[in-house]
C-alpha cells in the first residue's frame, strides 16, 4: 500500500491522536485542567476516569483506521464526532448556554471536513 494520504486526512487523524493523548494525560492528572482555569463537560455515564479511558481507546482506534484509509475508521470518526456534538448540544440545552463554545465549533468543523474525505475511503486506488 504505497499510496499518499491527503493532507486533510493526516491533519485530522494527527489532531485526534493528540486529543486522545491529552485526554489520557488529563485522566492521570485530574487537577491539571482546573489549575489551568479550564472546565470539562462531565459525561453522566460511569465514572469520569473510566469514560476518559474508554473514549481514549475509541479515539485511538478511530484515528488509526482513519489514517490507514479504512472504511470503518471513516465511520468511527463520524460516529465519534457526532456523539460529541450531541453531548455538547444536550449540555448547552440543560445549562442554557450558547452553542458557540470552542469545543462545539471545532467538532462541527471537524465533522464537515471528515464528511468531505469520503471519496478517499471508497476508491480502490487513488493518485495524488
Amino acid at each position: 500500500m504505497n499510496e499518499k494520504r491527503p493532507f486533510i486526512i493526516i491533519f485530522i487523524g494527527g489532531i485526534n491522536v493528540l486529543i486522545a493523548l491529552i485526554s489520557i494525560l488529563l485522566s492521570i492528572f485530574p487537577d491539571l485542567l482546573e489549575s489551568l482555569s479550564f472546565s470539562a463537560i462531565p459525561l453522566p455515564v460511569f465514572s469520569h476516569d473510566i469514560m476518559n479511558i474508554v473514549l481514549f481507546i475509541i479515539l485511538l482506534i478511530a484515528s488509526y483506521g482513519f489514517l490507514k484509509l479504512k472504511k470503518w475508521g471513516y465511520w468511527t470518526m463520524i460516529t465519534y464526532s457526532t456523539f460529541f456534538l450531541l453531548v455538547y448540544i444536550i449540555w448547552c440545552l440543560q445549562n442554557k448556554h450558547l452553542f458557540l463554545s470552542t469545543n462545539f465549533m471545532l467538532t462541527f468543523i471537524e465533522l464537515i471536513f471528515i464528511l468531505r474525505t469520503k471519496k478517499y475511503f471508497y476508491e480502490e486506488k487513488f493518485h495524488s
